[in-house]
């Protein structure tokens, strides 16, 4: 980053994009730190947005990666000015159909493998037949609500940025 805005070399392509042409900025967590699994999205007046990723190119979490990603995400915003903090859309998370769609997929999973664990320990199927299915259903609905609270939609003061991005105290 420069003072006077992004500096980026992806593909091939390389330019610089200035925080006036800056319109809206969307950090996405799907895990917190410390095992930091996030994006920033920079949506520009011209052009495609900017993506950055917390994670390396195939996928795999890195402590080093999470740190820097962390550093970006704080010194992009102590960069932008009051006039650039009043004219950007800052949110978080994923769009509210996309947070929809993943809260509706953890219920379904979510019911049968809770309701069959549930008739188990009622005494109306036997407990070796429930708990193979009901278990990893009951773990893959865990995920996904997991995913679901931290990827909730909504938008965040520039002065502080989401939870999650740093470790706990």
């Amino acid at each position: 980053m420069t003072d006077d805005g992004i500096d980026y070399a992806l593909d091939g392509r390389s330019g610089l994009r200035p925080y006036a042409g800056l319109k809206a900025v969307r950090i996405q967590l799907f895990s917190p730190a410390p095992h930091l699994s996030a994006l920033i999205q920079l949506d520009f007046a011209k052009g495609w947005p900017l993506i950055v990723h917390s994670y390396t190119p195939d996928g795999q979490i890195s402590d080093g990666r999470s740190g820097t990603f962390v550093a970006f995400v704080a010194d992009l915003h102590r960069r932008l000015s009051p006039q650039d903090r009043a004219r950007i859309v800052f949110r978080r998370g994923f769009s509210p159909v996309r947070h929809l769609v993943i809260t509706v997929g953890a219920v379904v999973i979510a019911v049968p493998a809770f309701g069959l664990l549930l008739l188990a320990l009622v005494g109306q199927v036997p407990l070796g037949k429930a708990i193979w299915p009901g278990i990893p259903g009951a773990l893959l609905a865990a995920g996904f609500l997991n995913l679901a609270f931290w990827s909730r939609p909504g938008r965040y003061d520039p002065e502080r940025l989401p939870d999650g991005l740093w470790p706990r105290n």
